[in-house]
This record gives C-alpha cells, sequence and structure tokens, in this order.
C-alpha cells in the first residue's frame, strides 16, 4: 500500500461524528484566525492586496465564488488564489512547529472556496479542514528541516493539504484522491530565494497558488485522469527530489489516533514566526528589570539557524521585510513598550530611534539551541546595559504554541484588533458567533454573507 494510499483512505474515511469536541473547537479557532488575517490584509497593505485581487479578477470566469472582504466574485479557482493570498499577506495566520508551515493559509480559503455550494454543510467544512490540515502537516513533517532550507514547506507541502480539502469537500473516491496526490506533488513549489533578494511581497504568492493547485489536483481527479501513484516513496518523487533527509514514517505514524491540527499555533505578533521566540525573551527581561531603551549598550541573541536564514534580515526596506528581521522587531518592541496587531506601522521602518537600536542587535548561532529546533524554537537573550550590568534569559516557546496556547478570549481579542476599522464591531461579533456554531449550519451562506464588503 503507498504512502498516498494510506492517506486517501485517511480522507475518505474521515466522519465528523468521530472527532473528538476539543479538536472541532480548535478548528474553528483556526477559522476565526485565519478569517482576521484576510482582514488584516486589507488593514494594513492595501496595495499589496489590490495586486493579488486584481490579478484574480482578470483570469475571468464565472462571477460566483466570493473574494472575501470585498464586493467581488470569481471563479473558483481564481477566488481560491486571492483569498490564500490574502489569508499570508500580513504575517498573523496560523502555524505548526513541527512541519514549519502555515497550515490555514492553504487549507482554510479552498474550503470557503466551495461555500457558495449549497450543499456543504458545517461539518462537512470543519471535516474538510481537519482532513487538510492532517496532510499538509504530516507532508511538512515528512520533507523536514533540510526541506526547508530551500523550500517553503507552506507551499509545497501546503498544496498537499489543499488537495486533500478539495477532494473530501468532492466527495472523491479513493483512486481519485491517490490521483489528486499525485497531481499536487507534481505541482508542489515554492523556493526562499525571494527573500535573500528583498522580495517579501511575492510571499502570499506560495499559499495562493499551493490552494489553486489543490483544486485543480482534485478537479483533474474527479475526471479520472491518473497521477503518480507513489508521489511521496518514488524514485523520482517529491521526496527525494526536495529533500535529503526525509522521513517517510512521519506520512502515517499514528494516523488517525490523534490530530495533527490540535498543534498548531496562533501568532501572538503581526511579525514572521521566526522572530516571535526573541519577542517573549525580551518580554520577559522588560517585565523583570523594568529598563529602558535608551539604557542599553548592546543585545546578543543566540538561537537556531534558520531563525538566523529567514528572520536575520538587518536593513530591511519595506515594512514586509521588517516582519523577517528580528533586529528591527527587538528593537521595534523595546522603543514602543510592545508590538502588537495595532501599532505596527510603516513609519516604524524610518525611525532613527529604531534604526539605530537595531544596530546594537547581533543574532549568534548557537549549535545546542539548534539541535532543539523545530521541536522548539529555542533563544538566549544577553542584554548589556550601559552601567555595566547584564541581564540574560532564555525561551523555548513562543506565546501562541500548544505549551503555551492563547485561550478563546485572547484569540477573539486578536480578530477584533486585526478586523478593527475593516469591518464594524458588530460585524466581526457576528462573525464569530457563527463561526463558533457551524456544526450547525446546513450551509455556508449565513457566515459568507458576512464576509462581504461591507462595514
Amino acid at each position: 500500500m503507498s504512502y498516498s494510499e494510506k492517506l486517501a483512505s485517511y480522507i475518505r474515511q474521515l466522519n465528523y461524528d468521530n472527532i473528538p469536541e476539543n479538536i472541532k473547537k480548535k478548528v474553528k479557532y483556526c477559522i476565526i484566525d485565519w478569517l482576521g488575517a484576510v482582514y488584516a490584509a486589507y488593514k494594513y497593505n492595501n496595495k499589496l492586496s489590490d495586486v493579488y485581487i486584481n490579478f484574480a479578477l482578470k483570469q475571468g470566469g464565472i462571477e460566483k465564488y466570493l473574494i472575501i472582504g470585498s464586493e467581488y466574485k470569481t471563479s473558483l479557482l481564481w477566488s481560491v488564489f486571492a483569498n490564500a493570498a490574502l489569508g499570508h499577506i500580513a504575517e498573523v495566520d496560523d502555524g505548526h512547529r513541527a512541519s514549519i508551515m502555515h497550515p490555514g493559509a492553504v487549507v482554510i480559503p479552498v474550503a470557503f472556496g466551495f461555500s457558495s455550494e449549497g450543499e456543504l454543510t458545517g461539518k462537512k467544512f470543519i471535516e474538510a479542514i481537519i482532513g487538510g490540515y492532517e496532510v499538509a502537516i504530516r507532508v511538512g513533517e515528512c520533507l523536514g528541516e533540510n526541506h526547508y532550507s530551500i523550500w517553503h514547506t507552506t507551499a509545497t507541502a501546503g498544496t498537499f493539504g489543499s488537495t486533500a480539502t478539495a477532494a473530501k469537500i468532492m466527495n472523491l473516491n479513493e483512486k481519485q484522491i491517490v490521483y489528486a496526490l499525485g497531481h499536487a506533488g507534481t505541482q508542489a513549489a515554492g523556493l526562499w530565494q525571494f527573500l535573500l533578494d528583498g522580495c517579501a511581497e511575492a510571499k502570499p504568492l506560495h499559499p495562493a497558488k499551493a490552494a489553486l493547485n489543490g483544486v485543480l489536483s482534485a478537479q483533474l481527479a474527479e475526471q479520472n485522469l491518473k497521477g503518480a501513484k507513489r508521489i511521496f516513496e518514488g524514485d523520482k518523487g517529491l521526496c527525494k527530489a526536495t529533500s535529503s533527509e526525509y522521513d517517510l514514517d512521519k506520512l502515517d505514524y499514528g494516523l488517525g489516533e490523534s490530530f495533527k491540527v490540535d498543534e498548531v499555533n496562533f501568532k501572538a505578533y503581526p511579525t514572521c514566526g521566526q522572530t516571535h521566540t526573541a519577542i517573549d525573551a525580551m518580554k520577559k527581561l522588560l517585565k523583570k528589570y523594568n529598563f529602558k531603551y535608551i539604557d542599553i549598550d548592546k543585545i546578543d541573541i543566540f538561537i537556531y539557524q534558520r531563525a538566523i536564514d529567514i528572520a536575520g534580515i538587518k536593513c530591511p526596506h519595506s515594512i514586509e521585510e521588517a516582519k523577517f528581521s528580528i533586529p528591527f522587531c527587538i528593537a521595534t518592541l523595546l522603543i514602543k513598550g510592545d508590538i502588537t496587531f495595532q501599532n505596527l506601522s510603516y513609519e516604524d521602518l524610518d525611525n532613527p530611534d529604531i534604526r539605530k537600536l537595531m544596530k546594537k542587535v547581533e543574532l549568534k548561532y548557537d549549535s545546542e539551541l539548534n539541535q532543539k529546533f523545530p521541536k522548539c524554537r529555542p533563544c538566549r537573550v544577553y542584554v548589556y546595559l550601559n552601567n555595566g550590568k547584564k541581564i540574560v534569559t532564555e525561551n523555548y516557546f513562543r506565546k501562541g504554541d500548544p505549551e503555551n496556547p492563547m485561550n478563546e478570549e485572547e484569540i477573539i481579542d486578536k480578530f477584533n484588533q486585526l478586523t478593527d476599522k475593516v469591518i464594524s464591531k458588530s460585524r466581526a461579533r457576528s462573525i464569530i458567533d457563527s463561526v463558533l456554531n457551524l456544526e450547525h449550519a446546513k450551509n455556508l451562506d449565513n457566515l459568507c454573507s458576512m464576509l462581504i464588503f461591507k462595514k
């Protein structure tokens, strides 16, 4: 039995009635979190949002499927494309530590893509999202850190998650799901070079294309177009092509016994997740020692290599790049007192105090801490004060990680911050209530009616 066949059997048999209540609730939190991320795109970067929306609209097609937060509708594929891009623009969407990816960015927009189909119930919606998370995360864990060093796992593994969600909603049989996973593998792509070339605004293209490709893969399989049956383990399959340290056992170990969505973390800050452990560590020091940024002589942050690679930008030239800069995030935190979903602005980029303090922050590789990644996000922070005093702390788990989770109140508060001034408070509350009661919905019409452009 191939790994694709094992995953196809899981997707096919996944049943809402057999899913634990805590998992169903976690999925609802994921949906609320992702919707907040979509609205945040309009709030924080309307220009970039327009680029992806306008591109999707120019592709034409039946104007039936909603682009969330806008008055526009387009074809299924291009609505999924636009919504997936929107959900990733603001860098506030969920993540999964071991797979090093953002599963919600590729899975949830696919589920919403089919929301215009009247027969899609709330239970089926939740069911399909759980299946997508399960597959995406398992593929990401299989490919491993070595893959992530070059490939953006949200894009590559994410293509399989979006395919699983589409296949579940479309009721594909097991053979068709195997074909769909094969089609997904041949389309899986996404390289990190854009960061090295200062093009962070291209990052949302990765989940956008992964989500579109997932739907396309399922649609082709629905027509019984055959796809590779051993796309993971084959000699010319995904794993051998994109990773030298893959672990195929991760694809099916414990499959059906637990749920990967339970391991998902929510972002507590509007920046790259690789910056969060240092932010949390610095907040610990601020709370304990109550020093001011003008008291600082220098800051040394010992951290794992991937954080340096992904979030080590020393001199960001845009707010998008700034979100991938630990020095910028630390300097902003120290000068503004906190980093929230409301207080990060374009003006911070040229703030002379932030720029000056950034130069005092140095990232240093630590081999011991590096060995702990990606099971945790470890760092050790040394702050040297002008009076000669040295203060230090360590941090291993970020706010929002399963070990340090955000509760329902905090998740709702984050949603309200992200949607503030984009939609009314009453509409925000209605959206939250609708998601929290999804299992009672015979279709998604009521929820989707709240997601059109209207305050």
